[in-house]
C-alpha cells in the first residue's frame, strides 16, 4: 500500500503529466491553422494527423492516471445538484454509441425504466462511471451486445452495464477493483490499460453514498453495477 507521501508525489507527478500533454494537443491544433500545411490537414496518412492519433490514447490514460491520484489523495469534490437520469443518460449513451461504432461487432441495447426520480449527485462524475463500465464493457467485447439498464429499487437508483464478452475467471475477480491489475495474461494485448477505471469508478459512487458490485463468468460475459440512493 502506499504511504501519503507517495499518493502525493503520484498526484504532483500525474497533473504535471496532464498539463505537458495540454501543451502538446495546444500546438498540434495551431498546425490546423498554418495556411502551408493545409495539404496534410484531414489527410489519413499525414504525419499531422498521426500524432493527433498517437495523443489521444495517451490523453486518456494521463486523464485516468490524474483521477486516480486524485482519489487516493481524496481530492475529489462533487458538484451535488438536481440529476435528471434521463437527460444523463441522453448524453451517456450518445458518446457510447460512438465506441460501438468503433469498435464494430457490437449491439449497444438499452432498457431504462421511465419513471426515474431525480437524485442527488454530481452528473459529470456519474457520467464519468458509467462511461467506464460502458468502456470496459466495449473493449472486452467482440461480437455481441452490450446492455445499460437503469431502474429504480426501493429507495435507490441501480445501474447496469452487462456484456457478452470474455467474463472474468474466479481466480481473477479479486483483481477487478484494484489498480494496477489486469485479467489480460498478455502483456502485448492492445486492451492492456493501466487498471484505474473501475477504482476510480469506486471512489465515485462510495461519494454519493452507493455501492459498486459485479457478476461474471469466464466465457459467459459480465455485468457492473452501482447503486445511488434516492
Amino acid at each position: 500500500m502506499m504511504t501519503d507521501i507517495q499518493n502525493e508525489f503520484l498526484y504532483k507527478m500525474s497533473n504535471h503529466l496532464r498539463k505537458g500533454l495540454a501543451e502538446v494537443q495546444a500546438k498540434v491544433n495551431d498546425l490546423y491553422r498554418i495556411e502551408e500545411l493545409e495539404d496534410y490537414i484531414d489527410i489519413p496518412d499525414s504525419p499531422i494527423e498521426h500524432i493527433k492519433a498517437a495523443l489521444m490514447p495517451l490523453v486518456v490514460q494521463v486523464n485516468d492516471f490524474q483521477d486516480y491520484a486524485e482519489t487516493v489523495t481524496n481530492r475529489i469534490e462533487l458538484d451535488l445538484q438536481e440529476v435528471d437520469i434521463h437527460a444523463l443518460l441522453e448524453g451517456v449513451l450518445m458518446m457510447a454509441d460512438q465506441l460501438v461504432e468503433h469498435k464494430g461487432g457490437i449491439t449497444l441495447e438499452d432498457d431504462i425504466s421511465e419513471n426515474l426520480p431525480p437524485i442527488e449527485g454530481d452528473p459529470t462524475r456519474l457520467s464519468q462511471a458509467l462511461l467506464n463500465y460502458i468502456h470496459n464493457a466495449v473493449k472486452f467485447t467482440d461480437k455481441g451486445t452490450v446492455t445499460v439498464r437503469v431502474a429504480r429499487e426501493a429507495d435507490r437508483v441501480l445501474f447496469e452495464v452487462s456484456d457478452t464478452g470474455i467474463g472474468i475467471a474466479e481466480e481473477d475477480q479479486e483483481k477487478v477493483f484494484e489498480p494496477f491489475e489486469t485479467i489480460l495474461e498478455d502483456k502485448d494485448d492492445p486492451r492492456l490499460g493501466m487498471g484505474l477505471g473501475l477504482k476510480i469508478v469506486e471512489h465515485i459512487i462510495e461519494l454519493h453514498d452507493g455501492e459498486t458490485w459485479f457478476e461474471s463468468k469466464k466465457g459467459a460475459g459480465s455485468s457492473f453495477f452501482f447503486t445511488i440512493p434516492v
